[in-house]
C-alpha cells in the first residue's frame, strides 16, 4: 500500500509505469497483428508504412502501394479526434474524461475489428487498428513525467540512453532509475509483438480481442484513480516517503517558472538547498493532496518563521490547491510572523495571501527575489477593523 500512496500522490494513473508497460504491451501486439493477419501492413509504425508506400510507387506498383497510405491517414484521423478528447478533458478537469474516453473508444474499435471476417478487405481492418492506435499515441504520452510512445521505439530507446550516459557521465540522480523505466516499457513493447505474432496464428483475427482486454485492464485502473481523486482534499506535514514526490514537484515547477529567471548559479544553489533539505532537522515539508495526488509542496523551516520554497504541481495552478495549502501553513505556523523570498512573479500571488513586500526586487547569490513578510496580528487588525 505505501508503494501506491506513494505513486498517487506523485504522478497520475495514466502516468503510471505499470500503464505505461501494458500500453506498450498493446502497441506491440497490434503492430504484430496486422502484419501477421493483414498483409504485412503496420499499424502503429506509420514511418514504415511511408515507405513501403515510396518504395511501391518507385517501383511502378501504381494502385497496389496506395494501401500503405490508407493506415498513415487514418492514424492521422486518430490523433486528430484524440485532441479533441483531451481538450474535453482539460474542460472538465478530468482524468477520467480525457483517457477513459480514449480507451473505451480504442476498445469498441478493437472488439469490431476481431469480428470482422477474413472476406473484409485488409486495408479496412488496417484503416480501423491505426486510428486505435493513434488515439492511443496521442493520449498516453507520459511516463511518471517524462516523454514516452506506445506505438513504437525509437523516442525510448534515445530517451533511454540518454538517461544512462546522465547516469555514466554527469553522476545524475536518479538517471539510472529512469533508463530502467524505458528499458522496461521497450522490453514490453517487444514481448507484445511476440505475443501478438504467435497469438495472430492461432486465433486469426480474434486476437484482437485479446489486446481490447489488456486495454480493458488499463481503463479500470485509470477509472478507480479517477474514483480516488475525487475524495476529500487532505492537507499535513509530509513523511519521509511523501518528501520524494514533493522534491519532484518543487524542481519541475521551480524549472519551467523561476529558474529562467535566475542565472546558473542560483539554480544550482536551488537545487542543492532542495535535495539536501531531507536531510536537514531544521525544515519540514508540507502538501495539500486531492483523491491521494501531491498537489502542491510547501518547505519551511520547523519554528515557522520561514517558507523556503511554495510550489503548485505543473498543470495544477488556478485550481486552489496551493492556496489552501499556504493559509492551513498560516494558521498553523507557531510564529507570528513569517517571512518568505518569493520570485518577482510569485509576489503577487503572496499578496493576495496576505504577504507584504519589506524591500524591492532583489539579486542574491544568482538568486532573483522579493524579500515578503506575513504578520498574523496584522491579519487580526484588518478582520476586526472591517
Amino acid at each position: 500500500m505505501r508503494y501506491f500512496r506513494k505513486k498517487f500522490a506523485a504522478f497520475p494513473v495514466y502516468e503510471w509505469l505499470e500503464i505505461g508497460i501494458l500500453l506498450c504491451l498493446t502497441g506491440g501486439f497490434l503492430d504484430a497483428y496486422t502484419y501477421v493477419t493483414r498483409g504485412g501492413v503496420f499499424a502503429n509504425a506509420q514511418t514504415g508504412n511511408l515507405i513501403l508506400l515510396a518504395i511501391g510507387l518507385a517501383g511502378g506498383n501504381g494502385l497496389a502501394a496506395l494501401r500503405y497510405l490508407v493506415p498513415v491517414l487514418l492514424f492521422f484521423a486518430g490523433v486528430f479526434l484524440s485532441e479533441l478528447f483531451l481538450r474535453l478533458g482539460r474542460k472538465t478537469r478530468s482524468d477520467f474524461r480525457g483517457h477513459g474516453v480514449v480507451l473505451i473508444s480504442e476498445i469498441c474499435v478493437l472488439v469490431a475489428v476481431g469480428f470482422l471476417p477474413a472476406s473484409v478487405p485488409d486495408m479496412l481492418v488496417n484503416a480501423l487498428v491505426s486510428f486505435a492506435a493513434a488515439v492511443q499515441f496521442d493520449n498516453f504520452r507520459r511516463l511518471e513525467g517524462k516523454p514516452f510512445a506506445t506505438a513504437f521505439c525509437t523516442g525510448n530507446l534515445r530517451a533511454a540512453t540518454e538517461h544512462v550516459f546522465r547516469g555514466a557521465v554527469e553522476k545524475e540522480k536518479d538517471a539510472w532509475r529512469t533508463a530502467c523505466k524505458y528499458l522496461v516499457v521497450i522490453l514490453a513493447f517487444l514481448a507484445g509483438v511476440v505475443a501478438g505474432y504467435f497469438a495472430s496464428r492461432a486465433l486469426g483475427g480474434y486476437a484482437a480481442l485479446l489486446a481490447a482486454a489488456v486495454l480493458l485492464i488499463v481503463l479500470a485502473l485509470i477509472l478507480s484513480g479517477y474514483a480516488v481523486r475525487k475524495r476529500r482534499i487532505r492537507i499535513h506535514r509530509l513523511t519521509a516517503d511523501d518528501v520524494p514526490a514533493a522534491q519532484a514537484l518543487i524542481w519541475e515547477s521551480f524549472s519551467r517558472f523561476v529558474a529562467p529567471a535566475f542565472d546558473a548559479e542560483g539554480v544550482e544553489n536551488f537545487r542543492r538547498f532542495l535535495y539536501d533539505v531531507s536531510l536537514s532537522e531544521e525544515h519540514e515539508f508540507y502538501g495539500v493532496f486531492a483523491g491521494g495526488m501531491l498537489k502542491a509542496a510547501l518547505v519551511a523551516k520547523k519554528d515557522g518563521t520561514h517558507i523556503a520554497a511554495f510550489f503548485t504541481k505543473n498543470g495544477e495552478q488556478r485550481r486552489g490547491y496551493g492556496g489552501r495549502l499556504m493559509r492551513w501553513y498560516l494558521a498553523n505556523a507557531g510564529a507570528d510572523e513569517v517571512t518568505v523570498r518569493a520570485s518577482p512573479s510569485g509576489a503577487p500571488a503572496y499578496a493576495r495571501l496576505g504577504f507584504t513586500a519589506t524591500d524591492g526586487e532583489t539579486r542574491r547569490d544568482g538568486m532573483v527575489f522579493v524579500p515578503m513578510q506575513y504578520k498574523k496580528s496584522n491579519q487580526k487588525e484588518n478582520e476586526y477593523g472591517k
